[in-house]
């Protein structure tokens, strides 16, 4: 669904996001060009297999970028939330998108279709540096989530997870609690396990004091144990 948008240059998004060191003639055109799209929880920004047709700029609210495998298992390349961006992998309008992206919760993006980006890119070298470095960590991440899914044990890659909420979430030592929009198996799909096994280490944590959880809400996260046995 499509919104009223705002002017890159006020929003105070772009300070977490690619576009933070952009110039002004790079936020104008940005913002010249975008739409505003609002899409409910469980909707999709896009899915696996369809067309390209742009790039969107997260402003609120979480994503989950998936890959489905010939057998229908799903595989949550990763989460994300404010400032992220998605879609930009397509270099043409006949470029076919290799991943699903799902909304969490209630997500508000800017939108600028596939023809349009390409224009401000041919003007916008600043731009196009951001986007090669966002290349570069998609690909060093997928490098750490392969290796984490191949050695890593169940216990050491559900401590990764919660790292990786709590860095999503913003979670720091003197907030008392955030809920989450991912589900057990959306644990699972990331950490390459099941939901019991999820249930399991969950329980693991909370008993030796390290979380405190309770549906989908972390009330306490010991930051530094679960570092130390997520070896990150």
């Amino acid at each position: 669904m499509a919104i009223n948008g705002d002017n890159c240059l006020t929003c105070k998004v772009r300070n977490c996001s690619i576009l933070k060191p952009c110039t002004v003639t790079t936020l104008s055109a940005i913002s010249t060009f975008k739409t505003s799209q609002k899409f409910k929880k469980g909707e999709y920004l896009f899915e696996q297999g369809s067309l390209n047709k742009g790039v969107f700029f997260i402003k609120k609210g979480v994503v989950k970028v998936e890959i489905k495998s010939a057998g229908g298992r799903s595989f949550i390349v990763k989460i994300g939330g404010r400032g992220g961006i998605v879609g930009h992998r397509g270099s043409d309008n006949k470029s076919i998108q290799n991943y699903t992206v799902t909304a969490l919760s209630e997500v508000i993006c800017c939108f600028i279709s596939t023809t349009l980006f390409k224009k401000i890119l041919q003007g916008a070298a600043d731009l196009e540096k951001q986007l090669s470095e966002e290349y570069l960590n998609d690909l060093k991440l997928m490098e750490l989530r392969s290796l984490s899914l191949a050695y890593k044990t169940v216990r050491e890659k559900i401590a990764e997870i919660i790292l990786l909420i709590a860095d999503l979430y913003n979670y720091t030592s003197k907030q008392k609690s955030f809920s989450i929009d991912l589900t057990r198996q959306d644990f699972a799909d990331l950490s390459g396990t099941t939901k019991e096994q999820v249930s399991a280490a969950l329980k693991d944590f909370e008993r030796n004091e390290l979380i405190k959880y309770s549906g989908k809400k972390f009330n306490f996260i010991n930051i530094q144990a679960l570092k130390a046995i997520a070896n990150v």
